[in-house]
């Protein structure tokens, strides 16, 4: 099979879409499937990659003033139009709704081809880096996000998104017919991560406990709440420490809030961090902790977990669907620190619970292996092609 992916958000930025992109690219290569990548490059111009059956194709792209991760590229190109001509895709699969995303739906259904459109970004969540102040803070412009998603994602033929909370989420905001289709995790990597450090079948406790959050740096993931708490801990004399592995726009903030309230000697901030480095990384800490109320699955979660560490996540939207509370992991009240201290005390506090909540986490890491996410895929896109 021919497959063409478009999205807005590709190297070198690191984020969810990224990972998804890059963990189904190499599963369809592997079993023999081409696959064109069309997406902005970090540049004004052109460039195009070969790499055995994935071959990219970047776009002159210029930044998001308020998010430089974020890039904006053209949404008509004649070259991607041509490019697209002789690759002769059979099916389309659009990760963003925006000017990359456009070009895909237009020349899939120019060239009669299926598209399938994933929803990933609770959009609506990001309008504080529009460069246009007033919008940021009104609600009409929530209710504009919706109308446009909905006007972009009807469009498609079929419309995935990773989790049952935000199909219903979808469906209630005017998007229809849409299916559940997980995000994939290179479980293996993360894996083997955990059973070098020996996570997998050990629950000992390190000293200090280590809290990581790992992804993107941005204001919508609520990380202050984090710091928030481990002050709190730190004031109750607890043996603790955290970790922030990632960049993005709220990185300088959380900084210097680190040092306005004493706890910066706790913290560390690692930069952007990938591959192996990352898994080993993640696997030498004892809890992942997350306080974002915008995760549409939260595929940092289900990393963590294939290295066998407890998450702890903010009872919103679809975090609870990868977190079971007392199984994998804790939840906590949104925003509230205290809470999530709660939660780290406890964990800590016992050996047998972090052995019981490391397996089971390890157990759920399982059923989103990219292996099983690709072969669902698969089945959607035949389905989409046989009926178009």
């Amino acid at each position: 099979m021919k497959i063409a992916i478009f999205s807005d958000s590709y190297h070198p930025s690191i984020d969810g879409v990224v990972t998804q992109i890059n963990n189904m690219a190499r599963e369809f290569t592997e079993m023999g499937h081409e696959v064109l990548v069309v997406a902005p490059a970090h540049s004004s111009k052109f460039e195009e990659h070969k790499k055995g059956k994935l071959k990219e194709l970047l776009l002159p792209s210029i930044s998001l003033p308020t998010y430089k991760d974020y890039r904006i590229s053209m949404a008509h190109s004649p070259r991607v139009l041509k490019e697209l001509r002789k690759f002769k895709p059979d099916i389309i699969h659009i990760q963003t709704p925006f000017s990359v995303g456009w070009q895909g739906l237009r020349y899939g259904k120019k060239l009669r081809v299926p598209v399938i459109g994933t929803y990933h970004t609770l959009i609506p969540e990001f309008l504080m880096y529009i460069p246009i102040p007033f919008l940021r803070h009104i609600g009409f412009a929530k209710y504009l996000t919706w109308k446009y998603s909905a006007h972009f994602y009807n469009k498609c033929d079929v419309v995935t998104t990773p989790t049952q909370k935000m199909k219903a989420e979808l469906e209630k905001n005017g998007i229809r017919g849409v299916v559940v289709l997980s995000n994939a995790i290179d479980f293996d990597k993360f894996y083997s991560a955990g059973k070098k450090r020996g996570r997998v079948k050990s629950s000992k406790k390190s000293k200090p406990f280590k809290l990581i959050y790992f992804g993107r740096i941005s204001f919508e993931k609520n990380i202050e709440v984090i710091l928030f708490a481990l002050r709190h801990l730190l004031v109750k004399k607890m043996d603790v420490s955290l970790t922030i592995t990632g960049d993005g726009p709220a990185l300088k903030s959380l900084k210097e809030t680190a040092k306005e309230i004493g706890i910066q000697k706790y913290v560390e901030f690692t930069g952007k961090m990938t591959g192996e480095k990352l898994a080993k990384t993640v696997a030498e800490h004892d809890a992942l902790v997350t306080a974002s109320t915008i995760e549409t699955q939260g595929l940092t979660i289900l990393e963590a977990m294939a290295a066998g560490v407890p998450c702890i996540g903010a009872n919103y939207l679809a975090i609870p669907d990868a977190i079971s509370y007392g199984k994998n992991g804790f939840l906590f009240r949104p925003f509230d620190f205290g809470d999530l201290a709660l939660k780290v005390e406890k964990l800590a506090s016992s050996a047998a619970l972090r052995k019981k909540l490391g397996e089971n986490a390890l157990k759920t890491a399982q059923n989103f292996r990219s292996e099983k996410i690709v072969e669902e895929t698969l089945r959607i896109y035949k389905r989409a092609i046989k009926l178009s």
